[in-house]
């Protein structure tokens, strides 16, 4: 293959893996922004939604529409929990006391997962993994080319849904300025479960589409969070549409790494990026620098 061709493959491969990190920084942002969480379990969210899938298709039969929809309702419907049971208690408490409590939900799920799934992975079975898709030089299966296709609706459908509807109004009230937004009216229960309903779906459903490429087993999301975490910092804090951004980039990034330098470099590469931007530009690319007297 030419070099140029190459390069095109390369792209591409790193569009599939940054469609995953974009689902999953994304809704990572949006509880970060709106609640002042930082959910060190969402990774778990990721991990569960490739065992939704893999279960609802070999299990119950189902095909990869309705798999992906069975994937995506559990993982909403497990925020919704994850936000009525353990981080609605600790409102109002210190930051320091929802991080400790996320990384002992995140040990608890993966243990969970270890217990119920047990350690040999698992993969999602799908017809699409075997159909071809030529684009020019560039070689694909018809699993990948969904995967990016579908992570693209959805992100433009969060954007509709947090610039054009009063939910994702309530949502960026809440970020700007949590007591405004009640005394205007804002339910601010409401946005806590819709918050973590919308994240955790996001993560599931990347969990589910990835789980066609990538085995799925219970360690899976410790790395992902990493590189949720990654895309957010070079993102700045709080920016939903620079977390997207940024999980593209940092997909494309890893995949010329792996490409041109070697595949043991691949995950250096964005930790070597946060450095380089915590020293030289702290508040992130899309992120706002503020002065403390």
């Amino acid at each position: 293959m030419e070099s140029s061709g190459l390069l095109a493959q390369f792209l591409a491969n790193g569009l599939v893996t940054g469609a995953s990190y974009m689902l999953v920084a994304a809704g990572l942002t949006l509880v970060i922004s709106t609640l002042h969480i930082y959910n060190f379990a969402h990774g778990e969210f990721y991990m569960l939604g490739g065992y939704a899938a893999v279960a609802a298709s070999s299990l119950f039969g189902l095909s990869l529409v309705p798999t992906l929809l069975f994937a995506v309702m559990c993982l909403a419907l497990f925020g919704l929990l994850v936000e009525r049971t353990i981080f609605r208690p600790l409102t109002g408490r210190d930051h320091s006391s929802s991080i400790i409590a996320s990384f002992g939900l995140s040990a608890l799920l993966q243990n969970g997962a270890l217990v119920a799934f047990g350690a040999e992975p698992m993969a999602l079975r799908s017809d699409l993994a075997g159909v071809p898709v030529q684009i020019g030089p560039v070689f694909l299966t018809g699993q990948r080319v969904l995967i990016v296709a579908l992570a693209a609706l959805v992100v433009l459908a969060l954007f509709l849904l947090l610039r054009c509807t009063w939910t994702g109004r309530a949502l960026r009230a809440m970020a700007q300025h949590p007591t405004v937004a009640q005394i205007a009216g804002v339910n601010v229960r409401f946005v806590a479960l819709v918050t973590f309903a919308v994240s955790a779906a996001l993560a599931g459903l990347a969990g589910a589409l990835m789980s066609g490429v990538f085995l799925v087993q219970p360690g899976n999301g410790a790395m992902l969070v990493m590189k949720a975490f990654t895309a957010i910092i070079l993102a700045g804090i709080g920016s939903v549409g620079g977390a997207v951004v940024a999980g593209l980039a940092l997909g494309i990034i890893e995949a010329l790494v792996s490409g041109y330098i070697g595949n043991g470099m691949r995950d250096m590469a964005g930790f070597f990026l946060v450095i380089l931007m915590l020293l030289l530009r702290p508040q992130g690319l899309f992120g706002q620098s503020t002065e403390r007297s």
